[in-house]
């Protein structure tokens, strides 16, 4: 099938992009400036980053308590770890994220069913100004993605059943080898109100974080865990973020990052290139302790041409919102509209959702989602998708969950395809 050619850009457009990239590289610049006052009196805060990063899981799976008690010496481990981490700002872990699937149906001469695994071993070292307002740290994540045995891959199975913008296993591919993902240094500021990260970075832990981007969530489907409408590189893609409070409620961030990354691929040669991702955020929140699941955030984004891989550029906006209502309760709304170009997979998209927190330890997860295909020809795709996610230990969890994929948009012989499936995490 052809792909329509994109008309070019008018004098005005390229005027307004032009600022557009001014503007991203002025608030990394005013985030930074506003920041810049160290207190030594530290408040919450790890830069501000979404749950996707690596700091941020590192905190997570270290609070995770669990139904069961681990064997002693599990625990030992882990008491080893908290006191490396209390003596020299030192911690690390290992998470694997085993995920398998099966439909109800398929396109002819496909497979019904996946597995597949995400391999992480991570770190954060507190190496400057510990114990104060202005901490920095060095960050990394060793990374592999893979199918399992003879079956083939979630992501692939996304494309059996015949979904696009809404992928029923998102992230879980087969071709992302073995990758030093991350390496960065973040320099928090302003008694951690801001931080700026600077290497090798994964963008979807700054790109419209919000609660439940990240493996470790109730959702797999891509309408809740990733906005369809958004641009992408490659997980681990050399740039910058900067992000800050400026007054109590409000931050501002930009970043820009390097449009032909790679994932699962060390290429620095592709930032000789000039051509970038980059992106500018406004969003408000009660206060900074309740960043992570109180908050309101407009992002616009812009990527540029990519001359080589032949894809046109393109811009669009997300919009996202989140509250914890009660202990047990943190729904979460979100829309997205792009002009179709930079090879996102919709045009327009909007998902919402919660997480129901019934009891310690055990959770429910339901979201409905909807989303314009970039590629006209193509009818709207909805998902529906629920969850139980069930800590068993520090350490282990397992989450069974449904899909139902309504119109996959490449599949026009089904209305309807069922996708369950089986989640597994061990971190260590």
């Amino acid at each position: 099938m052809a792909i329509p050619t994109r008309e070019p850009l008018s004098a005005n457009k390229r005027i307004y992009d032009q600022s557009i990239r001014i503007y991203t590289g002025a608030l990394l610049g005013l985030s930074v400036a506003s920041m810049a006052q160290a207190d030594d009196d530290p408040s919450s805060g790890s830069g501000l980053a979404g749950p996707d990063s690596v700091t941020e899981e590192l905190v997570r799976s270290e609070g995770a308590e669990g139904s069961y008690a681990l064997p002693n010496q599990l625990g030992s481990f882990d008491r080893w770890k908290s006191q490396l981490q209390e003596d020299h700002g030192l911690s690390f872990g290992l998470s694997a994220y085993l995920l398998y699937q099966q439909a109800s149906e398929s396109l002819a001469g496909r497979d019904d069913d996946a597995m597949g695994g995400v391999y992480r071993f991570q770190g954060s070292w507190e190496a400057f100004a510990r114990g104060t307002g202005h901490p920095g740290w060095l960050e990394w994540r060793l990374e592999q993605r893979t199918g399992m045995g003879s079956l083939q891959s979630p992501n692939d199975l996304s494309q059996a059943v015949g979904a696009a913008p809404l992928n029923t296993g998102f992230g879980y591919s087969d071709d992302f080898d073995l990758d030093l993902a991350v390496i960065n240094w973040t320099q928090s500021f302003n008694r951690n109100r801001g931080a700026v990260a600077i290497g090798r970075l994964a963008f979807d832990a700054y790109m419209d974080p919000y609660p439940f981007q990240t493996f470790s969530g109730p959702f797999l489907n891509r309408a809740f865990v990733l906005n369809p409408t958004i641009a992408t590189t490659g997980i681990g893609a050399l740039g910058t973020a900067a992000k800050g409070f400026v007054t109590d409620n409000i931050w501002i961030g930009g970043q820009i990052y390097d449009a032909n990354a790679v994932s699962g691929r060390f290429d620095s040669g592709t930032f000789r290139e000039n051509e970038w991702l980059s992106a500018a955020e406004i969003g408000w929140a009660p206060s900074i302790d309740r960043y992570d699941t109180d908050r309101i955030q407009l992002t616009y984004w812009h990527k540029d041409e990519r001359k080589k891989a032949k894809v046109a550029e393109g811009y669009g906006f997300a919009l996202t919102a989140s509250r914890q209502v009660t202990e047990e309760w943190l729904p979460f709304v979100r829309f997205g509209w792009s002009d179709g170009g930079a090879g996102v997979p919709a045009e327009l998209a909007a998902s919402t959702g919660f997480e129901y927190m019934f009891e310690e330890n055990h959770s429910l997860g339901f979201g409905a989602g909807w989303a314009r295909p970039a590629n006209h020809q193509l009818r709207d795709e909805y998902a529906l998708e629920a969850s139980y996610s069930w800590q068993i230990a520090p350490g282990i969890s397992l989450t069974p969950g449904l899909q139902a994929m309504i119109n996959p948009t490449k599949n026009p012989e089904t209305n309807m395809a069922w996708i369950g499936g089986i989640r597994c995490i061990v971190t260590f």
